[in-house]
């Protein structure tokens, strides 16, 4: 009797705990961060939805093979659609054909870091990047960034405007910044040329849920609304702004306070392809502060683009983390804009 008990108590588990995840998955894909629930949802530690399957599946397997498979569903389920873990598409899937020079990028948002200035030049030569694109970068970091693009091989360029930091390897055209106010988000838009193509970099630092997050935690849910309206209305303007500067290959990097599973995000930015999501493994976490982690430090790049590798770093003086991709343009969009007039 004791032993029909414990087995019904674990049927009970495992699969209503399958179905929680599944209603969960459900409510990420079609609600994202669209209204308050949403964002509380998408803005909470999901990753944590994944540990009770390190328990609930060895129970299963204990119990009968159809619970094992409901078991495995619902840990895949919870581990990929609620947790935001992610695995790198096969490299023959993805999209284009870029077999030529990898161009790497990094976006990171220094929060405003002094300590950042002293380690930045040894930073920069580690990240061996072609573009760097910082957002709440202090003057003290800017500065420290100009001295080491003077002593640098190969050398880089430097452009400082408002909270953006940019160093490129290569020579930056018509920097332009986003001609509305902060509260809007912010943003900067530039031109490299890369393998005879002019390539367009956008960086952004859309609004952040910080203090309605942080009101909610101490039981008042007013500013949450207020904070999905602000964010999709930055997120359009400067989605807009940029989709009216010049066509071609496009890469945005940034800080969009949007994670992967936004609705917004989805709305304002899905013409890009997002690189972690198509080349990184895990969970990819972009901002810790405590046991808040979560991804919304993203490499967004066109179709004319290919990603070969992305990850997150770790271990940098601010709550947020660099990330890095590797990219290669298309041969054939390569060809065409080196043989354009």
């Amino acid at each position: 009797m004791r032993s029909g008990t414990t087995g019904t108590v674990v049927t009970v588990a495992v699969v209503g705990y399958a179905l929680a995840m599944a209603l969960v998955a459900v409510a990420v894909a079609t609600t994202g961060d669209s209204n308050a629930l949403g964002m509380l949802l998408l803005f909470g530690p999901r990753w944590l939805l994944v540990f009770p399957w390190l328990l609930l599946v060895p129970l299963a397997f204990l119990k009968s093979r159809g619970l094992v498979l409901t078991s495995l569903v619902g840990a895949v389920v919870t581990l990929l659609s609620v947790s935001g873990f992610e695995v790198p598409v096969p490299s023959a899937l993805r999209n284009g054909a870029g077999d030529g020079k990898t161009l790497r990028v990094v976006t990171y948002n220094t929060d405003r870091s002094v300590a950042l200035a002293s380690r930045i030049g040894t930073d920069m030569l580690a990240w061996d990047a072609d573009v760097i694109v910082m957002q709440d970068c202090a003057r003290e970091v800017g500065a420290s960034m100009q001295a080491v693009s003077q002593v640098a091989e190969p050398k880089y360029r430097v452009h400082l405007d408002s909270e953006f930091c940019v160093a490129s390897r290569l020579p930056i055209e018509s920097p332009t910044r986003f001609p509305v106010p902060s509260n809007s988000g912010r943003a900067l838009t530039f031109r490299v040329a890369w393998q005879g193509a002019p390539i367009r970099f956008g960086t952004v630092h859309l609004p952040s849920p910080r203090d309605a997050l942080g009101a909610a935690r101490h039981g008042s849910g007013q500013l949450l609304e207020q904070s999905v309206v602000v964010r999709s209305d930055a997120s359009r303007a400067v989605a807009f702004w940029l989709g009216q500067q010049q066509r071609g290959p496009l890469i945005v990097a940034g800080d969009f306070n949007l994670p992967v599973e936004s609705q917004t995000l989805r709305r304002d930015w899905g013409s890009l392809r997002n690189a972690f999501s198509e080349a990184g493994w895990g969970f990819g976490h972009t901002m810790f502060a405590g046991r808040h982690r979560v991804r919304i430090d993203h490499i967004l790049v066109s179709p004319e683009i290919t990603v070969r590798r992305a990850r997150v770093l770790s271990g940098y003086p601010s709550e947020h983390q660099p990330v890095v991709a590797d990219v290669t343009l298309s041969t054939i969009v390569s060809e065409i804009e080196r043989r354009r007039p």
